[in-house]
């Protein structure tokens, strides 16, 4: 099955578009990419979605319906995207607050219309994937560990999958999905961004390349409060965003590292970065020695800082970030939303609920059927 998947995560930085074909969406088998595309947000509304609490009712009712023609953009930028049976769009989260949040109601909240988006394209849309999970008791993330098992080579088991986008997560694949782990285990490239932009007064959006943090050292009191943070301690499952590592933590930051180097401070983000999934690995009773192989993807493996720190923390494992198929940065989270949106197409789950703490999986999403032809 041929299939689209979009995603606009927490970075906030645009949205990726991929198209897939799937052998056989019911066992793990393979996906080719076969095209990827990246639309760009404009600064306003990049601003916008990162401090969402900040929005009026009428702006985000706005931005939903400004959202879904960015998408169809992007899948209009890649060739033969008509082929594709099926559309997979996550949306851009404005709030995330599951059940270890401890809030009087767990909820999620994803924008971005799926009507809009199945009249633009012709296809039926699934999106809202988070929800159903969310209702069985469950963290509603992470959505692609299912993916990660689904695509890992079998032969480089137990296989650890890093996301590093603006939070990280992790996924621990194993051959049985039963015994698949998967959670978020803290900030990622959401404060790098934020110091990359603030050290340039806004003309950077991130540490393109380690720019800023190569040659860097360690600003010990912004490390230790950094690690600190009681979201680290928490066990799994969990999960996080920027309602616990967004502007107001950044802000709080800030102050600890006036007067301190512009290099020193990028690169003790990534070092925080980089101890969290380590101490995260450790502390994990139900993980089984060190990974075989550990997959960086999203958009942190770009920082060959980053990469660096993190293959000297897995000295033991083969560390690789893939620069093409589903595994690679720019891919993997469009392919994981395609590939669950062709299973709801099909009626099949595509949640782990070890992962999440689900009672038990759910198909994610609701479809959104395209309007008829007009005659």
């Amino acid at each position: 099955m041929k299939a689209l998947g979009m995603m606009s995560g927490t970075s906030c930085d645009g949205v990726d578009c991929v198209l897939v074909d799937i052998a056989d969406v019911s066992t793990p088998a393979a996906i080719d990419i076969l095209g990827h595309h990246h639309v760009p947000f404009e600064v306003e509304l990049a601003d916008q979605l990162r401090a969402p609490e900040d929005l009026t009712i009428a702006e985000i009712s706005a931005l939903h319906f400004r959202l879904p023609e960015i998408y169809a953009e992007a899948a209009r930028g890649l060739s033969g995207w008509e082929q594709a049976e099926v559309c997979g769009a996550h949306g851009q989260t404005l709030w995330h607050a599951p059940p270890s949040r401890g809030d009087a109601v767990a909820s999620t909240f994803q924008i971005g219309s799926s009507a809009v988006l199945a009249a633009r394209l012709g296809l039926p849309v699934v999106s809202d994937f988070r929800g159903a999970d969310i209702a069985l008791g469950g963290e509603g993330a992470p959505i692609s560990s299912y993916a990660h098992w689904f695509c890992s080579p079998r032969e480089e088991l137990p296989h650890l999958v890093v996301n590093f986008g603006g939070i990280a997560n992790i996924t621990w694949v194993t051959e049985a999905p039963e015994q698949v782990l998967a959670y978020d285990v803290g900030p990622a490239m959401m404060l790098s961004d934020a110091w990359a932009r603030i050290a340039s007064s806004g003309t950077l959006d991130c540490d393109r390349d380690g720019v800023l943090s190569a040659g860097g050292a360690v600003v010990q009191p912004l490390l230790a409060e950094i690690l600190r943070h009681p979201f680290l301690a928490k066990k799994p499952p969990k999960t996080t965003g920027r309602e616990d590592f967004g502007e107001a933590f950044s802000q709080r930051l800030g102050r600890i590292v006036k007067g301190e180097g512009v290099k020193d401070v990028a690169f003790t983000l990534l070092v925080a970065t980089s101890e969290i999934l380590r101490n995260a690995i450790d502390a994990d009773r139900a993980l089984d020695g060190e990974p075989r192989l550990v997959t960086l993807t999203g958009g942190g493996a770009k920082n060959p800082v980053l990469v660096d720190l993190v293959t000297q923390a897995f000295p033991d494992s083969r560390v690789v970030v893939p620069e093409d198929g589903p595994f690679a940065p720019s891919h993997h989270e469009p392919m994981a939303m395609a590939l669950l949106a062709a299973r709801t197409l099909r009626g099949l789950p595509s949640v782990l609920p070890r992962v999440t703490g689900a009672s038990r999986a759910a198909i994610l999403g609701h479809v959104h059927a395209p309007p008829p032809r007009g005659r």
